[in-house]
């Protein structure tokens, strides 16, 4: 009988914590081809969370209690539950039912058809505050378009399902700037989407401020791609070529004015737009050293994360090898 996990990260959660149980433990026990595990990670609670954990442990014998020395964070608690989970499948989950687990009946559904990863996509986001719906809008539209060959799905979050294999390629990646939701669309393989309508928290109080989830924008797009490191040789190409059409403007003016072709620009006016020429070339060239920098610092960014250069989904031989 397959095993899955359900790896869920908790930091002062003291007052869905009986909820949860409830409400995890109503849809596994309706599942009975698989066994469960529930792997909970106290991320350094100051509240009783972890007294409750305990407590759910002696209870239940398929719950597993991870306790973190302090408070790291949400991204380092998946990461956590995931490295400990030891299921054929994983499903990372908030703790507070906003990820209805309700929705695990249909991530093993897909499971079963061969996708080694299965999506929760939130199907409409208007029950968001207009300014949370605005900066989503705009990061997914800036990441879309600047994680190359990654495709990172649109209003996905932590909650899916990811197979043993994608497990252990995630676990193997070697970055400390972990984000979970460009972990998986990087390792890729087989992947579909379940659609559903996000429920409001069932209790306690949201610790994703907004100074989180910029925090966390910048984390996915610095954890995604180099791209931003190429943007300073953009600026410097086109400054350069802006700076050669001042020139030559300027140039072909002042033989026009020599010649009594049209009016003469005033001497003033003429060395004024020529300092501002010199300026712009001396800027031209600071930018275009600092340019340079900028795509050795990008390679070594790339070097730095360790990643694998390519991961084989499968391999086909003839019956003969």
């Amino acid at each position: 009988m397959k095993l899955i996990s359900i790896v869920v990260p908790m930091y002062n959660e003291s007052p869905v914590v009986r909820l949860f149980f409830t409400r995890v433990n109503e849809v596994i026990n309706a599942i009975p081809d698989y066994e469960f595990e529930i792997v909970v990670v106290n991320d350094g609670s100051k509240d009783n969370t972890l007294e409750l954990l305990k407590e759910q442990q002696k209870k239940q014998k398929n719950v597993v209690v991870v306790a973190l020395s302090r408070n790291f964070g949400h991204e380092p608690a998946v990461a956590a539950g995931i490295k400990v989970a030891k299921g054929d499948a994983v499903i990372p989950m908030d703790a507070d039912l906003q990820d209805p687990p309700e929705l695990i009946i249909e991530f093993l559904k897909k499971f079963e058809e061969g996708y080694e990863v299965v999506n929760a996509k939130r199907g409409s986001r208007m029950d968001d505050s207009f300014m949370k719906r605005t900066t989503a809008k705009y990061f997914y539209a800036l990441i879309g378009k600047i994680s190359g060959k990654v495709t990172i799905p649109n209003n996905v979050g932590h909650f899916r399902l990811i197979s043993r294999r994608v497990c252990d390629e995630i676990n193997q990646l070697s970055e400390k700037n972990r984000v979970f939701r460009i972990e998986v669309p990087f390792v890729g393989h087989k992947t579909t989407e379940v659609l559903f309508k996000r429920p409001k928290r069932a209790g306690g109080v949201s610790h994703y401020n907004y100074k989180s989830m910029f925090k966390l924008a910048f984390d996915a797009i610095a954890a995604s791609t180099s791209t931003p490191l190429t943007w300073p040789l953009k600026f410097t190409i086109a400054f350069f070529f802006l700076l050669g059409l001042s020139s030559l403007t300027q140039l072909v003016l002042f033989i026009l004015g020599i010649t009594n072709v049209m009016v003469p620009i005033g001497a003033s006016a003429l060395l004024t737009w020529l300092a501002i020429n010199v300026v712009g070339l001396f800027f031209f060239i600071m930018m275009f050293f600092l340019s340079i920098m900028a795509l050795y610092l990008a390679r070594v960014f790339i070097e730095t994360q360790n990643r694998p250069f390519f991961i084989i989904d499968e391999v086909y031989r003839s019956r003969q090898e």
